[in-house]
């Protein structure tokens, strides 16, 4: 995209790091940015943009702002399913692209409990599994049909990144910073799940509003070209952080460290069509994206990591390193393992 578009754009409840850095990095191209959300998500300090204290129960407020009328609208994902129809009835006929942000878990198979499947890469034309955001989707393709709506939907890989509080990282350098040496790996550690750094997120949210043509009623899958195993990226943590671990294959029914990169279902989502379509390239490698990640959560002070990684703390808790020491300890005793243990 080039600088000084004046592009209108509404946010529609961003949140969090990918929300501030889209708003920041869409300012400073000229557009001017209308931030639509509710009072905790933190508004950037950005020249030019317009916050407004609100929730989709008073999407009527929106009508007279910017004239009434915006060239895209980015949706953070609700998942209310008829969410998006309420959108597109306040702003019907003055859209000019309307954006859903969607997500890796619609694909069915994604986080099921089923065991471990090939990682073949999951393609826009998938299978669905249904749920809130699914239906939401499909809501807004009715409504395109009917009416020649302007959609385009784009699902994320899991994010991470500075400032991304659900901080999957953290499983690794809490552990490191407590000064363990030894990290439980689920079974072999070649789980798989698509990550995407936030930064990479915010230009392809860019590159779409771009190519608003090209875009107009397709999905696109997002996320980095590069999916590392969780044994890989345990390691690459260590590495960044300067220490020097053994990673050790447990049998979660020895104790289930709750790893967050080892979902049942291998996640590899097929990028061709966004690279393919829009010449979409990620501006920064995964490599550096976690390597600012780690430092970041690195440098986090002990007493704000409740109120900081929150959700992260909601899904998995305060790590049970005690008994995660206990179950290594008892795997350590077993007779005839050796140097089994070490991940090959």
């Amino acid at each position: 995209m080039t600088s000084d578009i004046h592009l209108r754009v509404l946010l529609v409840e961003p949140r969090g790091a990918l929300g501030a850095g889209l708003a920041i990095a869409l300012a400073r191209l000229g557009c001017r940015v209308t931030w639509f959300g509710r009072g905790q998500d933190a508004t950037p300090t950005v020249p030019g943009l317009l916050p407004i204290v609100g929730d989709r129960r008073r999407l009527l407020d929106l009508r007279s702002i910017g004239g009434g009328s915006f060239d895209a609208l980015v949706d953070f994902g609700c998942s209310e399913p008829d969410s998006p129809l309420a959108l597109h009835q306040v702003f019907r006929g003055r859209v000019g692209l309307f954006i859903y942000l969607s997500t890796w878990r619609v694909y069915a198979g994604a986080g099921d409990s089923t065991g471990m499947a090939p990682p073949l890469p999951v393609g826009e034309d998938a299978p669905l599994r249904g749920g809130p955001r699914a239906k939401a989707e499909e809501c807004l393709w009715g409504v395109r049909s009917a009416e020649t709506y302007p959609v385009t939907v784009l699902r994320l890989a899991s994010l991470y990144g500075p400032g991304v509080r659900f901080a999957r990282e953290w499983h690794v350098v809490d552990r490191l910073r407590r000064g363990r040496r030894r990290i439980a790996i689920p079974w072999d550690g070649s789980q798989l799940l698509h990550r995407l750094y936030v930064d990479n997120a915010v230009h392809a949210i860019i590159s779409v509003l771009d190519h608003p043509r090209e875009v107009d009623g397709r999905v696109f899958n997002v996320g980095d070209s590069d999916v590392p195993t969780a044994l890989r990226l345990v390691e690459s943590i260590a590495q960044v952080s300067g220490c020097v671990i053994t990673p050790v294959r447990l049998p979660t029914e020895w104790f289930d460290p709750c790893n967050p990169w080892a979902p049942p279902h291998p996640v590899v989502l097929d990028l061709h069509r966004l690279r393919a379509r829009l010449g979409y390239q990620e501006p920064v490698a995964p490599a550096e994206g976690l390597a600012r990640t780690v430092r970041w959560l690195w440098d986090l002070p002990e007493e704000t990591v409740a109120s900081v990684l929150a959700p992260y703390w909601q899904c998995f808790g305060a790590h049970d390193l005690a008994g995660e020491d206990a179950a290594l300890e008892r795997w350590d005793r077993r007779d005839g393992e050796g140097d089994a243990r070490r991940p090959q």
